[in-house]
C-alpha cells in the first residue's frame, strides 16, 4: 500500500497522454481505465481490483464498455454479406426492400410496402452495385425506426468526430464481458451500440438472447454471467473474440480462461471488487486499497 500523494500525482501525469472517450468522476476510475487501456493496446492481460468500492467498479466497467466497443467499431468492422432474400432499409427515405441477385453480380431491389404507407416510385430498383448497396442501405432482420439507425450512426460519428462512408453493422471480432446482469442493465447508451446479453439458461428465467438493437444482425459486444455460456455459444461456434473482460465474477474460472486464451487468441482483463482478490501469476494485478483510493481521489 502506497499513501504518498506525490507518487500518485506523478502517476496521473504519466498517464495523461492516454486519451479516453469520456470524462471520469474520479481519479481512481480514470487511472484504472487508462492502465487497462495501456495493456489492452499491447494485447497484454491485466487485473484491477477495488477494495470495497462498488461505485468505482461500475464506473470503470461502463467506461471500459464504451472504449472496447469503439475499438471493435473502428478496427474490426466487416462488409456485410448480401444474399438473395435479405431485407434492407434505405437510409435516404427509410423504405424497406427485398434483395434479388442479377446474373451480372449486381442486385435488384423490390420495395416492400408498409401498412398505411403509400407506394414509393420506383417500386423496384433494377440495377444496383454492391458498393452502392452497402453505402446506402442497412441490412436488417425486422422493422427498425429511422431514429434508431440514425442514433446508432450519429453516436459513433460523434464519439470519433468523423463521418463514416457506410453504416457499419457487421463485425469480424467481438468483445465479451463475463458479468452479472446489473452491469448490462446499467450500461450507458446501449440502445445506440449493437450488443447482446446471453443469459445463463441454467439459472435465469430469460432463455433467449437480448439484443440492444434487435433489427441489426450482428453485435460488437456480448455480455453473459457465465464463462461457460461464452465458451459454448461464442468460442466453440468460431466467433472471433478479441477481449474477454471478467467483471467481478467467475473467479474460479480464471485458470480455465487463461488456458483457453492460448487456444482462442483472446486477451483477458479482470476487474474485481473484493478484499482478497484471486491473484494469478500470469496476470499482473493492481490492487487498490481503500486508503489509496482516498488519496488519489483527493488530488
Amino acid at each position: 500500500m502506497i499513501l504518498n500523494e506525490h507518487y500518485y500525482r506523478t502517476l496521473l501525469e504519466k498517464f495523461e497522454g492516454i486519451k479516453t472517450l469520456n470524462e471520469f468522476g474520479n481519479n481512481a476510475s480514470s487511472l484504472s481505465t487508462k492502465l487497462i487501456l495501456e495493456h489492452f493496446k499491447k494485447n497484454k492481460p491485466i487485473h484491477i481490483n477495488f477494495q470495497s468500492a462498488k461505485d468505482l467498479l461500475f464506473e470503470t466497467g461502463k467506461q471500459l464498455f464504451i472504449e472496447l466497443a469503439n475499438d471493435i467499431y473502428l478496427n474490426h468492422y466487416d462488409l456485410p454479406g448480401i444474399k438473395e432474400g435479405d431485407k434492407v432499409k434505405r437510409q435516404a427515405n427509410g423504405q424497406y426492400y427485398l434483395v434479388y441477385k442479377n446474373e451480372d453480380s449486381s442486385y435488384r431491389l423490390k420495395h416492400q410496402l408498409r401498412k398505411t404507407k403509400k407506394q414509393i416510385f420506383p417500386a423496384d430498383i433494377p440495377n444496383i452495385t454492391y458498393d452502392r448497396l452497402v453505402k446506402g442501405y442497412v441490412k436488417v432482420d425486422s422493422g427498425v425506426s429511422d431514429k434508431t439507425i440514425k442514433n446508432y450512426i450519429s453516436f459513433f460519428e460523434g464519439l470519433n468526430s468523423e463521418k463514416i462512408d457506410f453504416p457499419r453493422t457487421s463485425f469480424e471480432m467481438k468483445t465479451v464481458f463475463i458479468a452479472k446482469k446489473p452491469l448490462w442493465d446499467s450500461l450507458p447508451n446501449k440502445n445506440k451500440i449493437p450488443c447482446a446479453y446471453l443469459p445463463n439458461p441454467r439459472e435465469e428465467n430469460q432463455i433467449t438472447e437480448i439484443n440492444s438493437i434487435p433489427a441489426l444482425q450482428d453485435s460488437l459486444a456480448y455480455f453473459t454471467p457465465k464463462y461457460e455460456v461464452c465458451y459454448e455459444q461464442l468460442l466453440l461456434k468460431d466467433k472471433k473474440v478479441k477481449t474477454i473482460v471478467v467483471f467481478d465474477t467467475e473467479t474460479d474460472k480464471i485458470e480455465q480462461i487463461i488456458q483457453d486464451k492460448s487456444r482462442f487468441g483472446f486477451n483477458v482483463i479482470i476487474v474485481s471488487n473484493c478484499f482478497f482478490p484471486t491473484i494469478n501469476e500470469a496476470i499482473p494485478c493492481w490492487n487498490w486499497y481503500k486508503e489509496e483510493i482516498k488519496v488519489v481521489n483527493a488530488i
